[in-house]
């Protein structure tokens, strides 16, 4: 295995690398073994071809096919990929802990969704120790996608969610072919010298995104809770008529990124309130808003982040909602608010 290029990615606490290498994913052993290892599939096919990384795998002892039919998560439906158990207890392979296939279905083409991978890894990565992670090129084997279109795609996703703070410390992008390495360098020099928080080898780390608008309160909520948040904010406004409220219906500029305007709010906020129901954690931007507060609550210290309990929740908030403090408004009591709302002042 050789590393032939990386880039580092700061999300403005720590330096986080991508790296390019040259050589077979399967060379991983013990003392190198990565917490995560990613292939690519296609649906409920896990046939072990000679090129693909399925095929390596099935050499090194380890049956993808096996893993699938004992999945620890799938989550192929929400963000294009399966978690297996841990891979000890099914093989002698050591060069991971764990296998997530991608699959993303219909969530659209395998460059269209990349994003959603990454956004769906991290509840499974510790919030309290980063984690190292490797892949393929996805898609270009079997697949036939081109390793361009996807290294492209790839790169744009895990520096979006690792400039967040996602706790990957290193993302090797595995390649074994060396005809394709000069149009892969090139590419992610291109990439490097086009900021994005980035550096590269010899350059100098880029000026962090500008900061938005204060805002005291990022209120995080699905439109079908509207009742809520604005029964919060009424609550809020009566306690401190000072007090400033980021509402994604009345805060984003018009011709504006929406993504930028909510990271760059969720970056200057003092608290993240999130309105959590079953509409909440259907909505694929409430989830994206949930976990770039994660991430920006670690950084804090742990203190940002209050989710505001207002419908139940089935079959339970994740574990690590479970572990912060929360206000709870039970079934949609608007009359609870005015306590959440005290609680949430007595913090800024």
């Amino acid at each position: 295995m050789e590393t032939v290029h990386a880039i580092k990615v700061f999300d403005g606490q720590t330096e986080r690398v991508i790296s390019l290498v040259h050589g077979d994913l399967t060379e991983l052993g013990f003392k190198d073994a990565v917490d995560l290892l990613v292939a690519s599939a296609f649906p409920d096919d896990y046939v072990p071809t000679p090129t693909s990384l399925i095929g390596a795998l099935q050499r090194s002892g380890v049956s993808v096919a096996e893993l699938a039919r004992h999945k620890a998560v799938d989550l192929r439906h929400t963000s294009g990929f399966w978690l297996s158990h841990e891979l000890a207890d099914h093989s002698a392979w050591r060069g991971a802990r764990r296998l997530a296939v991608f699959e993303p279905r219909e969530l659209g083409s395998p460059p269209e969704a990349v994003g959603a991978l990454f956004r769906g890894l991290f509840p499974f990565l510790s919030d309290r120790e980063d984690r190292r992670v490797a892949m393929p090129i996805l898609s270009s084997g079997d697949q036939r996608w081109s390793p361009l279109v996807m290294m492209g795609s790839l790169l744009d996703a895990s520096i979006q969610w690792m400039r967040r703070g996602l706790p990957i410390s290193e993302l090797m992008i595995f390649e074994h072919d060396q005809g394709r390495m000069p149009a892969l360098v090139a590419l992610m020099e291109k990439v490097g010298q086009g900021g994005h928080g980035l550096r590269t080898p010899g350059s100098s780390l880029s000026t962090p995104p500008p900061v938005a608008q204060y805002y005291d309160v990022f209120l995080s909520f699905s439109s079908h809770n509207a009742n809520a948040a604005d029964a919060f904010k009424r609550e809020l406004a009566a306690i401190d008529q000072a007090a400033t409220v980021f509402d994604f219906r009345h805060s984003i500029q018009k011709g504006k990124s929406y993504q930028d305007d909510i990271d760059r709010a969720i970056e200057s906020c003092r608290k993240v309130v999130s309105i959590l129901s079953p509409a909440y954690f259907a909505s694929p931007e409430c989830q994206e808003e949930l976990n770039i507060a994660r991430l920006r609550n670690k950084r804090a210290g742990f203190g940002l982040l209050i989710p505001l309990y207002w419908k139940s929740v089935s079959p339970s908030l994740p574990l690590w909602l479970q572990t912060l403090n929360q206000c709870v408004c039970v079934e949609e009591r608007l009359d609870q608010l005015s306590l959440a709302a005290r609680d949430v002042h007595t913090t800024l």
